[in-house]
C-alpha cells in the first residue's frame, strides 16, 4: 500500500502527529584523535513522546542547545532518527524511505528561523512561493502564478510584490513570504522554528497575529519552537518545556504558566523580564551552565542545576540544612570556594578550612551525622589541595546518591483546574502521579 493510500482522514481535534520514544544521537567522530580514542555520542534528543491534534498549536520551549530544532527536523524526517516512531495522519514515517515519504511533504511544511537566509536571493518572490507547488506537480503554471499572488494577499502583502527579490523587503515581510511559501501546498502541519526571534518586537506581534488568523481560517496545525515564553503564551494551546534533549514538562498553556511543576519551568518563568522600567523586582537566574549532551547527567538531566534536588535517603537533614549542604556542594564543584594557600605547593591546616566553611556555609551550625562526616572529609581534601577528591566526594555523596540521579522521572499529574493532564519529569511530584 502506498503512503497516499495509507493516509487516514483526520478531523479537527483528532491526533494528527504522534511521537513516541523519539531519539536522535550523533556520532562525534571528527578531529585528529577520533581514530585513536574512538567517537563520542551526542545525545541531542532522547526518548521524547507527545501528540499534536489537528488544529492545535504546540510550543516547544527551552534554552539554546537543548535539542528543539533537532527534534523538529527529526519529526519531519529531515534527519534520520536513531530510535522511536513518528506517525503522521496514521502513517509511520520512521518505517518509510525518503522516496515513500515524499508525497507527504506537501502536507508537512516548515518555516525557518532566519527570514533572510531561508530565501534564495536569486529568485523572485513569486518563484519562491511557487517552488513547493512545482516540486509536487500541483496546478498549471498559470494557476501557480495566481495562487502565489493570492497567498501574498493572505499574508498581508501586495500582489505587486510577486516580481520583487527578497532583499527588497524588511525582516517581517520576508517572514511573511516564508509563511506564504509554507502555505502554498495547503499543508496540515507547519513547523515554525523560532519564526519571530529575528524580528523587532512590534513586527513579532504582526506576524503572530497573521499566523493565528490563518490558523483559524485554514485549520493549520502548528509546532512552534521558541525560547521566548512571552511569544509562546500568546500563540500556543499547549507548551512542552525541553531541557538537554528531554521533555521536562508538558501541559495546557494556562495550566503551565499558572501552576508550573518542574523547577526548570519555574526558573524560565521567573527569568521573564517585567515590562516596567520602574520595577525593582529581581529576576531569577539559573546557576551553572547547561551540561554537554555528550555523557549527560543520569536520572533527571536538570539535577546538576536544580535548586530543589532531593536529598539522598541515607541523610536526614532539615530543609534548611539540606539547602546549606547544596550551597556548599555547588561551591566545591565549581571551585567558587577557594582558600588562599601560602604557596603553590603547601596546604593549610584543616582547622582553618573548617572554620572558613562553617562561617561561609553553615553559620547556624554544621549538620550532624553522616552529612557532617562527609563535610569533614571534604575539608581535609581541600586543606591538602586535593580538589579533585573533594569534588568527587560531594558529587557522589550529596548529588549522585539522590533519586534525582539514580532514576529518570516521568509522571502524569491530574490538572487541578480541569485543563487536562499535566506531564512532568520531576521526582518532586512522584506522590501526586496517577
Amino acid at each position: 500500500m502506498s503512503v497516499t493510500e495509507a493516509l487516514a482522514d483526520v478531523e479537527m481535534g483528532e491526533t494528527l502527529l504522534e511521537i513516541e520514544g523519539l531519539t536522535k544521537h550523533f556520532q562525534s567522530d571528527t578531529g585528529l584523535l577520533a581514530g585513536v580514542f574512538g567517537s563520542e555520542v551526542v545525545e541531542a534528543v532522547d526518548d521524547v513522546s507527545f501528540e499534536i491534534a489537528k488544529g492545535e498549536t504546540v510550543a516547544l520551549v527551552g534554552e539554546s542547545g537543548c535539542g528543539k530544532s533537532t527534534l523538529a527536523r527529526t519529526i519531519l524526517q529531515l534527519i534520520e532518527p536513531t530510535d522511536g516512531r513518528v506517525a503522521f495522519k496514521g502513517v509511520e514515517l520512521t518505517e518509510r524511505s525518503q522516496r515513500e515519504i515524499r508525497p507527504l511533504r506537501r502536507d508537512m511544511q516548515m518555516i525557518f528561523q532566519d527570514p533572510q537566509s531561508s530565501l534564495n536571493p536569486r529568485m523572485k518572490v513569486g518563484q519562491i512561493i511557487e517552488e513547493p507547488m512545482k516540486a509536487h506537480d500541483m496546478y498549471t503554471k498559470t494557476e501557480r502564478r495566481e495562487r502565489a499572488k493570492e497567498l501574498l494577499e493572505r499574508v498581508e502583502l501586495k500582489r505587486e510584490y510577486y516580481n520583487r527579490y527578497p532583499h527588497e523587503f524588511s525582516g517581517g515581510q520576508r517572514q511573511r513570504i516564508n509563511l506564504a511559501r509554507a502555505m502554498a501546498t495547503d499543508p496540515d502541519l507547519i513547523v515554525c522554528d523560532e519564526p519571530v526571534s529575528a524580528l523587532d518586537v512590534s513586527v513579532q506581534a504582526q506576524v503572530l497575529n497573521t499566523m493565528r488568523d490563518l490558523q483559524e481560517e485554514f485549520g493549520f496545525t502548528y509546532l512552534v519552537i521558541s525560547h521566548d515564553l512571552s511569544v509562546v503564551r500568546y500563540i500556543a494551546d499547549r507548551v512542552a518545556v525541553m531541557y538537554l534533549g528531554h521533555i521536562a514538562e508538558l501541559a495546557e498553556k494556562e495550566e503551565l504558566y499558572e501552576n508550573p511543576k518542574h523547577p526548570y519551568t519555574q526558573a524560565l518563568l521567573d527569568a521573564i523580564p517585567i515590562p516596567d522600567p520602574r520595577s525593582r523586582d529581581a529576576r531569577g537566574t539559573l546557576e551553572g551552565d547547561v551540561p554537554s549532551p555528550i555523557g549527560p547527567p543520569s536520572g533527571c538531566r536538570f539535577r546538576t542545576r536544580c535548586p530543589s534536588l532531593i536529598q539522598p535517603d541515607e541523610l536526614d537533614l532539615s530543609p534548611d540544612d539540606w539547602s546549606q549542604v547544596r550551597r556548599f556542594t555547588r561551591a566545591v564543584q565549581r571551585r567558587t570556594f577557594v582558600p588562599e594557600y601560602p604557596d603553590e605547593d603547601a596546604g593549610l591546616p584543616v582547622g582553618e578550612i573548617t572554620d572558613a566553611v562553617d562561617a561561609d556555609y553553615f553559620p547556624e551550625g554544621r549538620p550532624d551525622g553522616e552529612a557532617g562526616d562527609i563535610i569533614d572529609e571534604v575539608c581535609r581534601s581541600i586543606a591538602d589541595r586535593e580538589w579533585d577528591d573533594a569534588q568527587k566526594l560531594v558529587t557522589e555523596r550529596f548529588e549522585e546518591a539522590s533519586i534525582c540521579a539514580t532514576e529518570r522521572p516521568q509522571y502524569t499529574i491530574p490538572a487541578e483546574f480541569g485543563t487536562g493532564d499535566h506531564d512532568v519529569s520531576c521526582h518532586l511530584h512522584r506522590d501526586d502521579a496517577i
